[in-house]
């Protein structure tokens, strides 16, 4: 049981919200913050709020997490140490996403003609440090890529060198014009093992833009 885990939210004017997060620790203290985590992330896409400020937002919720932990064990028992979320918001008429990053590994880009691409998204303090801010970078998600979002245990499960991981993640998502069940599925065998040593999630995406005659201004 560990605080893993990826959404996607429909959001307004045919945007699409992608998310995945990781709480530090494991077991039921974890996975009740990721819940909690998870929910918020639900409320502060509703507001339409971005992805910079959203991060923002959690950033408060964890220290407040933090607070009431410490209250609540002032022995010092296991309490909220922090997390790590990417959060994008993909908007099917420009085709482009806006990505803010606390503490996360930057999503990856499957093209049909080049290697894949990791975006250079810049990585801001983990959610719980608080006093520094997120910043948001656009990228272009042109027809037919498919995006990758992933946990650090995806990377590390079968190595513990990230640069292997990641080499072996490239690998797996080469090739994108295949159907996403057969890419996730490559993602499964390469990179993870029986037991994996730390908690994983991912969320392998193709997003589709709205035809020209189907937007108006």
């Amino acid at each position: 049981m560990g605080g893993d885990w990826f959404d996607v939210l429909p959001l307004a004017c045919a945007r699409v919200g992608l998310v995945v997060g990781d709480v530090v620790g494991h077991g039921l203290r974890a996975a009740a913050t990721m819940g909690r985590l998870r929910t918020a992330v639900h409320t502060l896409a509703d507001l339409d709020l971005p992805p910079d400020e959203l991060l923002a937002h959690l950033d408060d919720l964890v220290q407040r997490l933090a607070e009431e932990a410490e209250i609540a064990h002032p022995e010092g028992a296991e309490g909220v140490v922090g997390a790590t979320c990417l959060y994008g918001v993909y908007d099917s008429v420009t085709r482009r996403a806006t990505f803010a990053s606390a503490g996360h590994p930057p999503p990856a880009i499957a093209h049909r003609n080049k290697p894949v691409e990791f975006c250079d998204i810049p990585i801001g303090p983990l959610l719980g440090v608080g006093g520094m801010p997120f910043e948001a970078v656009e990228v272009d998600i042109p027809d037919d890529w498919v995006v990758a979002l992933y946990t650090d245990g995806l990377i590390t499960a079968s190595e513990s060198d990230t640069d292997i991981g990641l080499a072996r993640l490239s690998f797996a998502l080469a090739h994108p014009d295949r159907p996403l069940e057969e890419i996730t599925g490559t993602l499964e065998r390469i990179l993870l093992p029986d037991r994996p040593p730390d908690d994983v999630a991912f969320l392998v995406a193709r997003p589709r833009p709205l035809p020209a005659d189907c937007v108006a201004s």
